[in-house]
């Protein structure tokens, strides 16, 4: 697949480009994406890592993943939207949120991973015929 996804936060100052990973894309239950998007679940459209062009003033978070290697989740310094998700364990792709593509009808979620984690009042959960859980 070579889509091509482009995207930014909501106050325009971080922009970003690249290319759309074979992976699937996927809705992630994780607590640590609850907390960061401030919802149920978060969005995301893996990109090709070494394709990724983003602006300068992303700001990083790093944190430690369920597998104890470092994720990083990138967002925007001025508004706060959530743009990026990336991890150590799988460095060569760079996961985009769902919602800050410029053309989200791209965003076709194949899978649900984490969701053992899901709150109850989340219904997103994806269960999807061999699609796993984690």
């Amino acid at each position: 697949m070579s889509d091509k996804i482009e995207g930014g936060c909501k106050c325009g100052l971080v922009r970003y480009s690249g290319i759309r990973s074979d992976l699937p894309m996927f809705r992630c239950h994780c607590r640590d994406c609850q907390q960061l998007t401030g919802s149920g679940h978060s969005e995301m459209v893996p990109l090709v890592a070494k394709s990724v062009s983003i602006g300068d003033a992303l700001k990083t978070f790093e944190m430690a993943g369920g597998s104890g290697l470092s994720t990083f989740s990138g967002f925007c310094p001025n508004c706060g939207s959530p743009l990026i998700r990336r991890s150590e364990r799988v460095s060569d792709c760079i996961y985009v949120h769902a919602a800050s593509m410029d053309d989200p009808s791209k965003y076709h979620p194949a899978k649900s991973i984490y969701s053992e984690a899901a709150q109850a009042w989340d219904e997103a959960v994806i269960t999807t015929e061999g699609a796993g859980t984690k």
